[in-house]
């Protein structure tokens, strides 16, 4: 079971309310009055909190850890496979709003302290039973299938049947020609500063077709986020 504290994975504020002089702190000369009030998460990092889930799903040993990644590299490409798999797990279960996320306090001999930061226990179980099931396939198809049908709730048809290679593109071998004009004047509205190049670094989505005609399956987000003088990894379709 996945731990329940990311406190490295999120921000958070909060208040002090302090009673110094009614609490004797002055006289004592130490301030233990300190109560931390309206204390809140203001945003979650998904890629360190991608980086701390995947490696709560590696052997602690590091002999078996380094074994493991060496097999899972041959299987299906390894760990950035499952580290984008769990990425997508984590959007799908909207870990990224700051309204399932907690931060806990308890009183210390020096007032109040931060003890974690949790996320709301019915989210962090539908994403351990995800990840746990993401880790029991084999493949890389198997893996990208599983991810698209938990986010859209099937699969398409035309790539049911499909396998998939991890390949590097630029932008401009995209024709977004012939992609949904309103989708993409809507996304680049978006605020899509945690998929820069600076705060993202997994493959960018699904494309199928050819060089300079590759259409988008699944990263509209992510893809238009990109620079576009670099180039960057997406998985591409291939037929059978």
């Amino acid at each position: 079971m996945l731990k329940n504290d990311y406190t490295y994975c999120t921000d958070y504020d909060y208040n002090t309310e302090y009673s110094c002089e009614s609490s004797g702190c002055y006289d004592e000369g130490i301030c233990r009055c300190g109560r931390i009030e309206n204390a809140t998460v203001k945003s979650v990092n998904l890629t360190s909190l991608t980086e701390e889930i995947y490696s709560q799903f590696m052997p602690e040993n590091k002999k078996s850890r380094n074994r493991e990644s060496r097999i899972s590299e041959i299987l299906y490409g390894g760990e950035i496979i499952d580290k984008y798999c769990i990425y997508r797990i984590l959007v799908v279960n909207r870990a990224f709003l700051t309204d399932c996320w907690e931060v806990n306090t308890s009183g210390g001999y020096y007032g109040d302290e931060v003890d974690s930061v949790t996320i709301e226990l019915s989210t962090l179980n539908k994403i351990n039973s995800q990840c746990e099931k993401l880790f029991t396939l084999e493949t890389l198809s198997e893996k990208l299938k599983y991810v698209l049908e938990l986010e859209y709730g099937y699969v398409l048809d035309d790539i049911k049947d499909c396998e998939f290679e991890l390949v590097s593109i630029y932008k401009n071998h995209i024709d977004f020609k012939k992609l949904n004009q309103n989708h993409i004047k809507n996304v680049k509205m978006e605020d899509l500063s945690h998929y820069s190049i600076s705060n993202y670094d997994l493959p960018r989505g699904i494309v199928r077709g050819e060089i300079d005609n590759y259409k988008i399956v699944d990263g509209f987000h992510r893809i238009i986020a990109a620079s576009d003088k670099k180039p960057f990894s997406v998985f591409r379709v291939i037929k059978n």
